[in-house]
This record gives C-alpha cells, structure tokens and sequence, in this order.
C-alpha cells in the first residue's frame, strides 16, 4: 500500500484533545531534537496558555504521530490596536516521512484556520539553519537576518537606552505584559522565572543579565548594572553603536494573514524563548 494512504491528517480542536497525543508527540519531539520533552514546559507553552487554544495539526501513520505543526497564541498590541498573534514553535516530520511534503500540509491546515479567522493576524518565529529556507520556500514567510542578540556593556546602556526608546516611541507592537494573567505567565516559565517591574523585565543569566522585555527606553537609562546586558537588538546600518559585541544572530520571521499591511514590529526575547 502506498504510505500516503495511510497517513492520517487530523486538526486538533482543543487543549483536551492535545493532551490525547501527547506521549505521540513527546516520541517524534525526541526523535527530532535528540532529546526529552519537558512535559511541564510543554503544558505551560500549549495547556497553560492564557491567550486560548492552541492550533495544531498532526499526521498519524498507523497510529504513531509522524507530522506536527503548530502555533500556540500570543497576541501583539501597541498603544492603539491589537494583532491576532500566534508563535511557531517545534515543528517536526519523522525522518521517514520527509519525502511526503507534511511540513507544509500541516502547516497549511493551521494557516487555513488563521485566515478563517477573518481578522487580521500574524504568524511569527525564530526559524534556525534548517528550517528557514522552508518557511521562506513553501510557507511564504518573510525572514529578517537583521537581529542579533548583542551583549551591552554598563557604559553603552544609555546609548542602546536611547536606541531602544526611539524604536518603541514608533508605536509598534509588541507583546503586551500589562495583563497580570499574561505577565503571571510569561514570567514564571517552568524552571526559567523571571522578574517584570518598572517597565523591564530581566532574567539573570550567571553574572549578567537578559532584557526579556522593556516597555520604556528611559527605565533601562536609570537601571544601574555592573554587569553586561543581553539583549535583541536589528544590528544594521542604521544601528552603530562602537564596540557592541554581537553574541550570535537572532533571526526572525513572519507571515501575515487577513492584511496586506506592513505591520511596524518591536521584537524582544519575551516573544519567544519558549523551548
């Protein structure tokens, strides 16, 4: 019988539907990244969520989950207006069924149910080496190569504080902690919590730390740190700060549905760091 015969698409509907297959996902989640799935990190992502249900789909072969594409909600907001928001996160197809065309099958049944939605949205991710010429490819992703995570030391903060304030003085959007169900749960990731007050939200990583979200470019300006600052900055032409130590690239990518405008986008290590 010819292997596409027996491959099963199934949208999941629900977080109770989800939990069904999760011993599934955790085995293909293993096979793909060469290692365990946190299941507590996965309820927090997926089950946990305050902004709603997850979209997902999944592709069974007699009965083993083989195929998974999935985004799990988190709206964008500015001063003025909302953005339907989800976040593209650990897709996989088993290594004997690549050759079957899952990834963008899968992807395209969330996608339809976004686009069904009939309001304006955004489908946005960190896509690594592997991932980013399919996303580019088959999902028509737009991709930025622009960001970095930069390390700033305590003499250039009022430099990059200034930077900051300018880009977020633009209005655009960005997730919004100002919900205290939202902040609750953005901040206390299994195993990697952290502090949001004062418009900054920093996580200490050894003796630095890592801006995980600002609201305010002036609250960093009066922050005092003896240490270095990690942070997400769009290093180009534009930005050029002496001295700045680029960490490693941060690159960033999107698909919009229900508008074909541009949306002005503010991206901080808050919007993702999930797995």
């Amino acid at each position: 019988m010819n292997t596409n015969d027996e491959i099963e698409l199934i949208n999941i509907v629900s977080k109770e539907q989800l939990l069904q297959h999760y011993n599934g996902i955790a085995e293909l989640f293993a096979e793909s990244f060469n290692k365990e799935l946190d299941k507590e990190l996965w309820q927090w992502a997926y089950i946990n969520n305050p902004f709603g249900e997850p979209l997902v789909s999944i592709a069974l072969h007699r009965g083993e989950v083989v195929g998974h594409y999935a985004v799990i909600p988190m709206n964008l907001e500015n001063s003025t207006d909302k953005i339907y928001g989800f976040l593209s996160m650990t897709t996989m197809v088993a290594v004997d069924f690549r050759m079957h065309k899952l990834f963008q099958i899968l992807a395209n049944m969330v996608y339809a149910r976004i686009k069904n939605l009939g309001v304006p949205a955004i489908v946005f991710g960190f896509p690594n080496d592997n991932s980013a010429p399919g996303f580019t490819k088959r999902l028509g992703w737009t991709i930025s190569e622009d960001y970095k995570v930069v390390s700033v030391k305590p003499y250039q903060i009022n430099e990059v504080a200034s930077i900051l304030e300018g880009l977020l003085q633009s209005n655009p959007y960005t997730l919004s902690l100002e919900d205290s169900s939202i902040k609750d749960w953005r901040t206390n990731k299994p195993k990697q919590t952290w502090l949001y007050n004062n418009s900054l939200g920093l996580k200490s990583i050894g003796n630095e730390f890592d801006l995980m979200h600002i609201t305010d470019g002036k609250a960093l300006a009066k922050s005092q740190f003896q240490a270095a600052v990690n942070m997400i900055l769009p290093v180009n032409d534009k930005l050029n700060i002496d001295d700045i130590k680029i960490s490693f690239p941060y690159r960033f990518g999107y698909r919009l549905f229900n508008t074909e405008k541009e949306p002005n986008l503010f991206v901080q290590m808050s919007m993702s760091d999930i797995f």
